[in-house]
């Protein structure tokens, strides 16, 4: 939206990486510090302040909001101020997760009133729509805009693995004589990466496998709370030389190239921006089937289909795929014609504007 004209200030959570990539292109920004995603009431009413003052500071034709916690305070706030339009794109709904059944009714309800205060609800799959359609009062609101990608830019295959090989502290030649299923994901329990862990207990080792001749690893870009657990499991699973947590890693998906696999086991999801990077880069992907994957991927066409929670499934899936590298091949490149045809990065962001300029 910068780049067609208009003036654009982001609001967010802390001073990490996505502030400063913002502000090395010029978009102002607003540090929330005290935004985070658990609730904590203090620091939700210190957050709620200094939206407010922001919104009022900046006394803007639209306000989008992104994530649940800020688009619950921003909401109101952009209420209170008389926005001329508050829009709300939900990437993924909550109430999905698995939690305690008081605490999803208690998001449902937020999750609605969060609406009713919005103009316009975007939903990035028509999974999604349809849940927010069971809601009173909002179904008119509705819009369904899908994600839209550029074609990131990828390391080569060799720089890929080098790199990569570096960050787990495995030798070159070792590793480039694994079969690598790699992920992107935070380490937060809605991306299932204890069943992933799990699943590589299996995989090789199904009966009537050929894979073994090639030993598979297993390589979680990212960080989050969940590390410490992630890395007992994988201690008490005896796969400390078969599993490895990368870490944070900037620009994660310019490593992609090194990856033979690409795996999604989450639990819930909206439309998961991460494969339509792998997408980008021919991978065969397996993912869950969660929220808008199953919009993304066709199964057994374009990439496997697996039930979430489910480390056998799961397993089965790549052994599939390192047993069939042909087949593998043509899911990435059937996944890749899918991205680049219903994805659009241009045609993404000209339904947004013209919902901007929609009076």
């Amino acid at each position: 939206m910068k780049n067609r004209g208009d003036n654009v200030v982001v609001a967010l959570g802390g001073n990490g990486v996505l502030r400063q990539k913002l502000e090395d292109i010029g978009v102002k920004t607003y540090a929330i510090d005290k935004l985070g995603r658990n609730i904590s009431i203090k620091k939700d009413i210190g957050s709620f302040k200094e939206i407010l003052l922001a919104i009022k500071h900046e006394k803007p034709d639209v306000v989008h909001l992104h994530s649940p916690k800020a688009a619950s305070l921003g909401a109101i706030a952009a209420r209170l101020l008389r926005v001329k339009k508050i829009i709300y794109t939900v990437h993924g709904w909550s109430f999905n997760e698995d939690r305690p059944l008081y605490q999803r009714i208690s998001i449902i309800l937020v999750s609605w009133l969060t609406m009713m205060c919005t103009h316009k609800i975007i939903l990035l799959s028509q999974h999604e729509h349809r849940q927010a359609a069971r809601f009173p009062w909002v179904k008119n609101k509705l819009i369904v805009i899908p994600l839209g990608i550029k074609a990131p830019v990828f390391m080569s295959v060799d720089g890929a693995k080098q790199i990569l090989a570096k960050s787990i502290g495995m030798d070159l030649s070792a590793f480039k004589n694994k079969i690598v299923i790699g992920t992107i994901a935070e380490l937060h329990p809605n991306k299932g990466l204890e069943y992933l862990i799990e699943a590589m207990k299996n995989v090789g080792n199904i009966s009537g496998s050929s894979a073994s001749h090639r030993e598979s690893i297993s390589i979680v870009i990212g960080d989050g709370d969940l590390i410490t657990k992630l890395h007992m499991q994988i201690k008490g699973a005896g796969l400390e030389g078969r599993v490895f947590l990368a870490g944070y890693m900037t620009d994660a998906s310019q490593y992609l190239k090194a990856f033979n696999v690409f795996v999604l086991p989450s639990i819930k999801e909206g439309l998961p921006y991460v494969i339509l990077e792998a997408g980008i880069a021919s991978l065969p992907v397996i993912a869950t089937t969660v929220g808008g994957i199953p919009e993304m991927i066709e199964d057994m066409k374009s990439g496997v289909l697996v039930q979430p929670k489910d480390p056998s499934e799961l397993a089965h899936a790549i052994s599939y795929m390192i047993e069939h590298p042909l087949l593998a091949r043509q899911y990435g490149a059937s996944l890749r014609e899918t991205v680049i045809s219903k994805f659009s990065f241009e045609k993404m962001a000209t339904t947004l504007e013209s919902l901007y300029n929609n009076k």
